[in-house]
């Protein structure tokens, strides 16, 4: 986390031995979180507070709930944020083994208490501080933890009635917060101290809902019959360097951005030949679109910043133009059939990568990936293809090995859920496909 809430805290106990062992680690701490009468979490009121039952609940696993969020938060400190994903995922699906459906609520109440975190880290120092008897006093973090839970907790009392008072509770929970702090970190910092990151430990993990180029192939693989047997075993290793190979195309596509941007802004009169001075950074601002729906993953923001760029370029150029009415028509034709290639060629993951500069997909993998791909993702592809007469071979080859490769696998006893529909989409049969 970018910000700390405690400031002091109680001394570690020295003598206990921690495992350095990922799995092993993780395996502790759930029991720590399941079992009754375990520290920290056993601790997480503080002396003296009590609650009404119908805030005792929510104060007992909101508190506990950020106790354990800490364990996870020191170890992305050292870490990262990208091994601390894994191990959650591991942590939330050991869980689930342990007592069925408690991963789900785990994930939800870490879910819960990151938007609690965020929404204290937009908070300033004059937001914090308010004058009392003419004195000037700075509530604590906890405070706005306490309320932040207690207001947007779904199962709180007070949830969705930002008017009703909240009865002293924040205050008694705030009090909670920082005793439970002092009780975790005294544990949990010798504990990520021993312990190690290695994700060929791990048994298991979940796949991100938005992967990454990288991730996303190795999500068609795995335990898919359309592929050869040794192509369908993906280890929680290969998933972990496969999320820092995609968050680092993400990365080099924002520094080359703002490189871009810094230059294009540091502009302020357009040389002689305009028109081919707006085209060249429009067209690698339209190439770094293309590797940004490339990479796929978490890029949406960086997408609102090309986006952005390309606006203001646009904007620049009409501006420039704006009394000649043929080129202003010209522009925005040339800007349509712009916009529809992208949406053709680039509005389906497999697609995307597959016309990429050094594509993921291997060329013996390309017909298992696009049947991997769902019915109406399937549809966009070949609508893509179809649009692209330098792509027609290449969608009547994939049709033709689709329907061997799929012979093959029915012959062999495999069932292969709504692949006859996806035939047909192939074969571009009546209603299936856009004219």
């Amino acid at each position: 986390m970018a910000w700390k809430l405690w400031k002091t805290e109680k001394r570690q106990d020295e003598t206990r031995s921690w495992p350095s062992d990922t799995h092993e680690s993780l395996k502790q701490l759930l029991d720590m979180h399941l079992g009754s009468g375990a520290a920290p979490f056993v601790s997480w009121a503080a002396p003296g507070i009590t609650f009404t039952t119908d805030v005792e609940t929510l104060a007992r696993n909101g508190v506990r709930g950020y106790q354990l969020a800490l364990w996870f938060w020191l170890f992305a400190e050292k870490h990262g944020t990208i091994p601390a994903k894994m191990v959650r995922e591991s942590f939330c699906l050991l869980a689930d083994a342990a007592q069925p459906s408690s991963g789900d609520k785990i994930g939800a109440l870490f879910d819960l208490e990151n938007r609690l975190a965020r929404s204290v880290e937009a908070i300033s120092a004059e937001q914090r501080t308010f004058r009392q008897e003419g004195l000037s006093v700075e509530l604590p973090m906890e405070f706005f933890l306490a309320t932040g839970l207690l207001r947007l907790a779904p199962e709180s009392p007070y949830a969705g009635n930002d008017g009703a008072g909240l009865q002293g509770n924040d205050y008694k929970l705030a009090d909670c917060f920082r005793h439970a702090t002092e009780e975790a970190l005294s544990i949990f910092r010798p504990m990520i101290d021993a312990v190690d990151f290695d994700a060929k430990v791990l048994p298991n993990w979940r796949w991100s809902a938005r992967p990454g180029a990288t991730e996303r192939h190795l999500q068609r693989r795995h335990n898919n019959p359309l592929f050869p047997l040794h192509r369908q075993m993906v280890t929680a290793h290969e998933v972990y360097e496969a999320r820092l190979a995609d968050a680092q195309a993400l990365q080099d596509i924002r520094n080359e951005l703002n490189e871009v941007s810094c230059s294009f802004s540091q502009t302020t009169e357009l040389p002689l030949n305009w028109q081919s001075f707006l085209e060249a950074y429009r067209d690698h601002v339209d190439r770094l679109d293309e590797r940004s729906l490339v990479a796929g993953g978490q890029n949406a923001s960086l997408g609102d910043a090309i986006a952005s760029l390309r606006t203001d370029i646009l904007t620049t150029w009409r501006a420039s133009i704006h009394k000649n009415r043929h080129s202003l028509a010209t522009l925005e034709q040339e800007e349509a059939k712009r916009a529809e290639r992208r949406a053709l060629l680039y509005g389906c993951d497999w697609t995307a990568q597959l016309l990429s500069h050094g594509s993921l997909i291997p060329p013996e993998e390309v017909v298992p990936a696009l049947l991997s791909e769902s019915a109406p993702e399937l549809e966009k592809a070949v609508t893509g293809l179809q649009a692209e007469p330098r792509l027609h071979e290449m969608l009547a080859q994939c049709c033709a090995t689709a329907h061997r490769l799929v012979n093959e696998l029915r012959a062999a006893g495999h069932n292969l859920p709504d692949i006859g529909d996806k035939l047909r989409i192939l074969d571009g049969a009546p209603g299936q496909l856009r004219a």
